[in-house]
């Protein structure tokens, strides 16, 4: 997808509780060119006047979309406004936990809980499979209105959903029968929760309810499962099979140039990038929390003691991390978390992204992006900060004594 609208492809970009101007590989680049494309739609809508009503302007969005190949209309749906929605064209302002009933299956033990809305969102916040449904049923009408009637039946998806149980209820239909015994669990999906209802998971409480679910045959109740593959695998022989990894054909040639001659020692440090403790994920809500903000007032890049002494680095130092791709401004930890030659830089905060720094390289059998494997190297920028040294600790955080 990144490739798809960097390539200039593509008109409607609808990003939904993400934030990609900040988790996207090859951040600097994806960020700019959206940003160009996102622009270009801007400006041309400002031309000649700004439309009077609602129609006018969606057809003058229309127009211009068709007359500029390069031109792109951004929708964002989120709870805030993130980094990505300052370009956007469109905000859906969606609702928050506790503003909606929803469920949750955690991965550590695949289980399933409620949690009850208990105050309603703000403004014209709505629920995301309220909006889906809005949205839907719009294009469904639209469809319908040029004689489209299979196009349209695609979109009427949420045409009976009243409440967040329905869709809750909807969603199971996706799944196998699960009228099995317990000998056989591993033939269902690892989140099958057929049969489940509101009403039954208020009486589980927080104690919730593991899937996948299934139904005893025996006696018709709904049983979770502790533990998966007890008996069997899902194979069709039951047996576990196991698959080797191919072999190594050497690096990407989008990393594989940090190995070229010259370049190895232009940028000498191998980096890894990972999420903080801190914060969560892209800190879309803890950045909104003063301790939060006060405790990690930058993105930080941890370096090795023997790494800091010869460069003159102090924990606390600001330094510009910087290789092909893009750069970014980064507090100093001195850790012996990493080796000598190696840099751990978090990967989001909303003062700057660690994927910047990143290739847009995504294995194609596992589409996973090389979040982990690139080259880079730093040069100090200033001293510790006065402000953020009375804040913000510079402790190793993989020490405890």
């Amino acid at each position: 997808m990144d490739k798809f609208l960097i390539e200039g492809k593509g008109k409607f970009y609808w990003v939904i509780a993400n934030d990609p101007y900040l988790s996207t590989p090859n951040n600097q680049v994806f960020r700019k060119r959206i940003h160009e494309r996102t622009e270009k739609l801007t400006k041309a809508l400002g031309a000649g006047g700004e439309p009077g009503t609602i129609q006018e302007r969606a057809q003058k969005i229309l127009d211009i979309l068709y007359q500029d190949p390069d031109a792109l209309f951004l929708v964002v749906q989120d709870i805030y406004m993130t980094e990505t929605a300052r370009d956007a064209h469109l905000i859906l302002p969606a609702a928050g936990w506790g503003e909606a009933t929803e469920t949750s299956i955690n991965c550590n033990s695949r289980l399933l809980r409620l949690y009850e809305k208990f105050m309603d969102p703000p403004g014209e916040a709505k629920p995301d499979w309220e909006i889906f449904k809005w949205v839907g049923l719009r294009i469904a009408e639209l469809y319908r209105a040029e004689g489209k009637f299979e196009e349209a039946k695609k979109f009427e998806f949420g045409k009976n959903w009243k409440t967040d149980e329905d869709v809750f209820l909807a969603g199971a239909e996706e799944f196998r029968d699960n009228t099995v015994s317990e000998e056989d669990e591993a033939v269902l999906e690892a989140e099958n929760y057929k049969g489940v209802t509101y009403k039954l998971l208020k009486e589980l409480g927080q104690k919730g309810i593991q899937t996948p679910v299934r139904r005893d045959p025996k006696t018709g109740k709904l049983v979770g499962t502790v533990r998966r593959y007890t008996y069997r695998f899902g194979t069709e022989d039951g047996k576990f099979k196991w698959y080797g990894t191919d072999d190594w054909e050497g690096y990407p040639a989008e990393v594989a140039k940090y190995l070229e001659p010259g370049m190895a020692e232009k940028y000498p440090f191998w980096v890894t990038t990972g999420r903080a403790q801190t914060i969560w994920q892209t800190a879309y809500h803890d950045r909104h929390l003063p301790e939060k903000a006060l405790a990690l007032p930058l993105p930080y890049v941890e370096v090795n003691p023997e790494d800091a002494k010869r460069l003159g680095l102090k924990s606390g130092d600001l330094v510009e991390v910087y290789n092909e791709e893009g750069n970014g401004t980064f507090l100093v930890y001195v850790t012996d978390a990493v080796k000598p030659g190696t840099l751990f830089l978090v990967m989001y905060h909303w003062r700057g992204t660690s994927n910047s720094l990143v290739t847009g390289y995504t294995d194609p059998k596992t589409t996973i992006p090389w979040y982990k494997g690139t080259r880079a190297n730093l040069r100090k920028v200033a001293g510790a900060i006065p402000s953020m040294q009375q804040t913000a600790s510079f402790l190793q955080q993989n020490k405890f004594d």
